[in-house]
């Protein structure tokens, strides 16, 4: 009897014994608590496509830490009845997470997340599924900065910084942020262009740009820097280089200037001499100071080099300077300035095979080829187009070969036009069609032959004999003077020396304005050449009166 009850006792320590291991068993293999997705909401659609996941948070029952995995899997690679099985994130340590990579448009996913402890793991009591949206909200797009031009120099004390407006894929509104010497001085700006105010003498500042559309998207420019002047430059730019140029001349003007082998060049024009002669000329000068002297390398003499003409055309070509002759369908070429090669044609007028002869055409490089736009035809305004690739033909006596792009550009016919090569476009803008009205028109083309017209009428004044000129980094265009309407009457016809800048023909911004009367003087038939980091304007007729003054701009 006495041992029944020991046994029964040690049964029951027994019993008691292995109860307590299983209930400690079952409590620490007890797995975190349940929980719900909450966001993306199930079946959502046109979803971000860099959401923002959450769900509820998941405990564990011994108070111990959780994290989380996510699964998130394209809808249609998952098998039916399974599970996502491509791990998005691991180990997070919070309830919410944002994806940092772009999931496809207008595709269907399914996610649920994974709580973890030491005791086990829990799947969320759902699975979501979302549908991506169409349209990825894009930043804005590249913009360019314009004015002061990259790298300026004698930059006046109150400049205006202008930027090229950004648009927007979307088409969402956008405003700027700009950032001048390492401090944001324009927030939301809707324009674009900032007065900077007063600034020091002879520094060195940086500006850019950044863009914003209305979904918090940004675009950078890139960063510009310039340097002031002195303050003595009246505020209009222009610095005086010399007030005679040429020695022995009044002046001339219907010039050409190029800038060639570290050298600047006049070439031609009708010249007006101190002692009262003068006429057109075939002359030839350079200056290697930036126009401060200027060298005679070729005299008026008309048995060599190209025709005396007023209304010729000069160009850079294929490493030599080519001069495209005045009331002529002609070219010469040269390397030196001195001796100047006839460069022959293949084809002819008659057959249609090469340009009629010509004056007051506009001539430019383009995409490795020579071309020749409108011009008077013997009192004839043409809107033809002709190219040449410049290469002799051997088989053909050497001769080069002229392809009309277009007989109708779709421009009036025109002359006293103006062309420049903008970002691998050309622009022609104003000049005087049939009846010797002046135009502010702006056409361009990638190709040569098709023309577009970008604006009926820039806000500059209708005009003609002035100046077109590309900056250095091929990005932005800029107009000189010319012969115009005076904006202060809008009737009166006058010399204008007023300066335009634009990117994309349509949008023209006013660099300097001042009375045509005023130094420098408002001219016509002058010429401008980007020389280092400024322009160099020579020459050119005032009210009938010959210029021989020299400027930088």
């Amino acid at each position: 009897m006495k041992i029944s009850k020991i046994l029964l006792i040690l049964f029951l320590s027994i019993s008691s014994v292995n109860c307590s291991k299983e209930n400690t068993e079952d409590e620490t293999s007890t797995p975190p608590s349940a929980f719900n997705l909450l966001l993306v909401s199930n079946n959502a659609t046109e979803v971000s496509f860099t959401p923002t996941l959450t769900w509820q948070q998941s405990t564990d029952p011994n108070g111990g830490s959780i994290t989380y995995d996510i699964y998130l899997q394209k809808a249609n690679e998952i098998p039916d009845g399974e599970l996502p099985s491509q791990l998005l994130k691991g180990n997070i340590t919070t309830n919410t997470y944002t994806l940092t990579e772009l999931l496809t448009a207008s595709t269907q996913y399914k996610w649920y997340v994974k709580a973890k402890s030491s005791s086990g793991s829990t799947n969320s009591a759902t699975v979501f599924s979302f549908i991506t949206g169409t349209v990825i909200n894009q930043p804005p797009n590249p913009f360019l900065l314009l004015s002061p031009i990259d790298n300026a120099i004698d930059v006046p004390l109150d400049p205006i910084l202008t930027w090229q407006a950004a648009t927007d894929p979307e088409n969402n509104p956008i405003v700027y942020d700009v950032y001048f010497d390492g401090v944001r001085i324009g927030v939301n700006v809707p324009n674009t262009s900032l007065p900077i105010g007063s600034l020091q003498a002879n520094k060195y500042y940086e500006w850019y740009v950044e863009a914003f559309d209305t979904a918090g998207n940004s675009r950078e420019s890139s960063t510009f820097n310039f340097t002031t002047g002195d303050g003595s430059s009246g505020g209009n730019g222009y610095t005086i280089i010399t007030t005679n140029a040429i020695p022995n001349q009044e002046g001339r003007f219907g010039h050409q200037m190029v800038n060639y082998n570290g050298y600047l060049w006049i070439i031609g024009g009708s010249v007006k001499n101190m002692d009262g002669t003068g006429g057109e000329y075939n002359d030839v000068w350079k200056s290697n100071d930036g126009g401060l002297t200027w060298t005679m390398v070729k005299d008026n003499t008309l048995e060599t080099g190209f025709l005396r003409s007023d209304e010729h055309q000069a160009v850079v070509f294929r490493n030599e300077i080519w001069v495209l002759n005045g009331n002529a369908n002609t070219a010469h070429k040269s390397s030196d300035g001195i001796t100047w090669e006839n460069v022959p044609f293949a084809g002819s007028v008659s057959d249609g095979t090469h340009y009629t002869a010509r004056n007051e055409h506009q001539a430019i490089v383009f995409n490795d080829r020579l071309f020749i736009i409108g011009g008077n035809a013997g009192g004839i305004l043409k809107n033809d187009v002709w190219s040449t690739d410049g290469i002799p033909d051997p088989n053909n006596d050497d001769k080069i070969t002229w392809f009309l792009e277009t007989e109708n550009a779709g421009f009036e016919p025109r002359v006293g036009h103006q062309v420049a090569l903008v970002k691998n476009k050309l622009f022609l803008v104003g000049g005087s069609i049939q009846g010797g009205q002046r135009q502010n028109d702006v056409w361009s083309t990638s190709t040569g032959d098709f023309w577009k017209l970008e604006t009926p009428e820039a806000p500059f004044t209708k005009r003609t004999q002035h100046v077109l000129v590309t900056s250095s980094n091929g990005f932005v265009m800029f107009l000189f003077g010319g012969d115009g309407i005076d904006p202060d009457t809008g009737n009166t016809v006058t010399d204008l020396n007023d300066v335009w800048h634009s990117s994309n023909g349509i949008d023209w911004l006013l660099d300097v304005y001042h009375d045509p009367n005023e130094e420098p003087l408002g001219r016509e038939q002058f010429d401008v050449v980007l020389s280092a980091d400024f322009f160099v304007m020579y020459g050119g007729k005032s009210n009938n009166n010959f210029l021989d003054d020299c400027w930088q701009l």
